[in-house]
């Protein structure tokens, strides 16, 4: 895969900031015709710059005004137990990430709840009826001091 130029930067640039503009607009943006910018555009999305477009709603209009972040270790560390862990997580609406690290813990989730009840209530009823968690720790946000989903290139 040959790497990206410079019209290939500035056009996913704009589209990270707004994925909804339309080719007329990106060709004068970028002072290209239309057709050479979809193409630029397909090529993109074939070779995997472009995983997604998105919407990104505001959580806390949908009440789920809690963040916390869960630090888990898990008793077994075979493929098998991983894979399960990361298909149980998956099935969670609440966990919105899961990451696999290293370190001292093994998994970290970014968990969305309503408050602090639904927390309780997410922890009591379906988190904690993993098996194969050894320990987890628990750290709620205060504040987002910075969100980002752009990368400038």
């Amino acid at each position: 895969m040959k790497p990206l130029d410079e019209i290939d930067r500035k056009l996913l640039n704009v589209l990270q900031t707004n994925s909804r503009i339309t080719i007329r607009e990106l060709s004068e943006k970028l002072h290209l015709s239309t057709t050479p910018i979809h193409e630029r555009i397909k090529k993109l999305e074939k070779n995997g710059y472009i995983k997604q477009y998105i919407t990104l709603v505001d959580p806390k209009l949908f009440g789920k005004k809690l963040i916390a972040y869960i630090s888990v270790s898990l008793n077994k560390h075979t493929k098998e137990a991983i894979e399960e862990f990361e298909l149980e997580m998956d099935r969670m609406d609440e966990v919105m990430e899961c990451y696999y690290i290293s370190g001292n813990i093994d998994f970290l989730l970014k968990v969305y709840c309503q408050d602090m009840d639904d927390f309780h209530n997410f922890v009591t009823t379906k988190f904690s009826t993993i098996g194969n968690i050894s320990q987890f720790y628990s750290s709620f946000v205060m504040t987002e001091a910075k969100v980002k989903h752009q990368f400038k290139l």
